[in-house]
C-alpha cells in the first residue's frame, strides 16, 4: 500500500497536494463509488430506456435517452473553460453545482409517483424536462470537476485513482442492480421506479458528503490575457496541435460507433421476449464487465498511455458488435454486451484522461473543454440516428452501421494519433 501511493521523484508538485494525497484519493473514490452506486438506479443504458419504453414505443424517442445524458455531460464544458482557468480553487464551485446535479433525481421520484394520473404526452415531455435538467447540470459541474481530479491527483496515480473509483463505483452499481431488479419484480409499476429513483437520490447525497472531504490547496493561478474569442482559440489551437485535431476527430466516431448501445437492452427485451425485470440483469452484466475493464485499463492507461486503450477498446468493440449481429440466444446477447461494455469501460477512462495530457498545463481547461463539447453534438445524434435506422430497417442494420464506423474509428486512432506524452 505504501508503494501505491509513493509518487515519483521526478514529478515536481505542490506540497499540500502531497500532504493531502491518500486522504483526496480516498475522498473522491468514495464520491465517485455512492455516485455510480445512485446512478445505477436510474442507469442511461438500461433502466432508463426501459422506462421510457413504457411510455412510448418510439425509439427516436427512447434513443434520446442515451442522447441527452452524453450531450448534456459534454456539450456545457468548453464554455466554462475561460472562467475555471483564472480561479484558484474550483472546489467550492463543485460543490455549489453538485447540489443541482442531483436534485433532478429526487425530481424523478416525486414525478413518477404520479405519471399514472397525468396525459402520457405531458409525462414524457415532463421526464424528459427533468432527465435533461439532470445531465445537462452534470455538464456543468464537470469540467470544474475534473479539473478539480487534476489537481489533488498527480498524473502518475490518475489512471489508478480512475480505475479503482470505478471499480468501486460499480461494484456498489451490482449491488444497486441486484435492488432494481427485486423492486421491478415485487412492487408494481410506477411506484418501483419512483422508489429507484429515490434511493438513487440518497446515494449522490451521500457521494457529495465525501466530495466535501476533499482538501484542495490554493494555488494561484492568472487568468487568461487572451482576448480571442471561444471559437478563434479553437482554431488557434488546432492550427498549432494538429495531432489535438485528429484526435477529436476520431473521438467523434468513436461516439457514433457506440450508437447502439442504449438500444441493446430494449433491443434484448423485444426479441427474447423478456419482462422488464431483465433491465436489471443486464445492468449486472454492464456494471460486471465494466469493473474488469476499469482495473485493465487504467493500469494500461498508467503504463502506455491512453491511445493504446482506446485503441484495444475499438479492437473489442468490433467484436462485441460481429457478435451482436448474429445473436440467437439470451446468453449469447449477454455475452455480447458484455464485451461491448468492456470496451465502452475503455473508452469512458481513457476520455477522462487524455485530453489532459494534451497541450501546457496553463491550457488544460481550454483542451478538456474542446475535447467535450466539440464532439458533444455527436454524442446527442448518436442514439437519435439509431433510432431512425430502427424505425427504417430495424436492430440488425443499425448494429452494422456501428460495425463499420467502429472501424473506421480503430484506423484513424491507431494510424493518424501521436500519443500525448510522446508529442511533448
Amino acid at each position: 500500500m505504501r508503494n501505491f501511493f509513493s509518487i515519483p521523484n521526478s514529478h515536481t508538485l505542490n506540497p499540500e497536494v502531497v500532504k493531502h494525497f491518500k486522504r483526496n484519493f480516498f475522498a473522491n473514490m468514495l464520491d465517485a463509488g455512492f455516485w455510480f452506486l445512485g446512478d445505477s438506479f436510474a442507469a442511461a443504458y438500461t433502466i432508463m430506456p426501459v422506462f421510457m419504453s413504457t411510455l412510448t414505443d418510439s425509439p427516436i424517442l427512447i434513443g434520446m435517452i442515451p442522447a441527452l445524458e452524453g450531450a448534456g455531460w459534454f456539450l456545457p464544458q468548453l464554455f466554462l473553460a475561460k472562467h475555471i482557468e483564472g480561479k484558484n480553487r474550483r472546489l467550492p464551485m463543485v460543490l455549489t453545482m453538485g447540489i443541482f446535479d442531483r436534485l433532478p433525481f429526487l425530481l424523478l421520484a416525486i414525478g413518477t409517483f404520479f405519471i399514472l394520473k397525468i396525459d402520457s404526452k405531458a409525462a414524457i415531455i415532463i421526464f424528459l424536462l427533468i432527465y435533461g435538467i439532470k445531465v445537462f447540470s452534470g455538464g456543468l459541474v464537470a469540467l470544474p470537476w475534473q479539473e478539480l481530479i487534476a489537481t489533488v491527483i498527480p498524473l502518475s496515480h490518475r489512471g489508478r485513482y480512475w480505475g479503482l473509483a470505478l471499480i468501486l463505483g460499480k461494484l456498489l452499481g451490482v449491488v444497486g442492480a441486484i435492488i432494481t431488479g427485486l423492486m421491478l419484480s415485487n412492487i408494481a409499476y410506477p411506484t418501483n421506479y419512483a422508489f429507484m429513483f429515490l434511493a438513487g437520490f440518497v446515494c449522490v447525497l451521500i457521494s457529495l458528503i465525501f466530495l466535501s472531504l476533499t482538501i484542495e490547496p490554493e494555488i494561484k493561478r492568472q487568468s487568461s490575457t487572451n482576448t480571442t474569442t471561444v471559437w478563434g482559440r479553437i482554431i488557434e489551437i488546432f492550427r498549432a496541435d494538429r495531432n489535438f485535431a485528429i484526435y477529436l476527430v476520431n473521438r467523434g466516431v468513436v461516439f457514433l460507433s457506440f450508437m447502439g448501445l442504449g438500444f441493446v437492452t430494449v433491443y434484448g427485451l423485444q426479441k427474447f421476449n423478456l419482462p422488464i425485470s431483465y433491465s436489471a440483469i443486464f445492468t449486472g452484466v454492464m456494471l460486471t464487465s465494466e469493473i474488469v475493464g476499469y482495473g485493465i485499463w487504467g493500469t494500461i492507461g498508467d503504463k502506455d498511455g491512453y491511445k493504446r486503450v482506446i485503441e484495444f477498446c475499438n479492437l473489442f468493440l468490433i467484436l462485441g458488435l460481429l457478435i451482436l449481429l448474429f445473436v440467437k440466444s439470451i446468453w449469447g446477447l449477454f455475452i455480447a454486451f458484455a464485451i461491448i461494455s468492456f470496451a465502452h469501460s475503455g473508452e469512458y477512462i481513457a476520455d477522462q484522461n487524455i485530453a489532459m495530457e494534451f497541450g501546457e498545463e496553463g491550457e488544460r481547461p481550454t483542451y478538456i473543454g474542446m475535447s467535450k463539447t466539440l464532439t458533444g453534438p455527436i454524442l446527442l445524434i448518436a442514439p437519435i440516428i439509431a433510432g431512425g435506422l430502427i424505425k427504417l430497417w430495424g436492430y440488425p442494420i443499425m448494429f452494422l452501421t456501428a460495425l463499420i464506423i467502429s472501424m473506421i474509428a480503430f484506423v484513424i486512432i491507431r494510424f493518424f494519433v501521436t500519443e500525448p506524452r510522446l508529442s511533448h
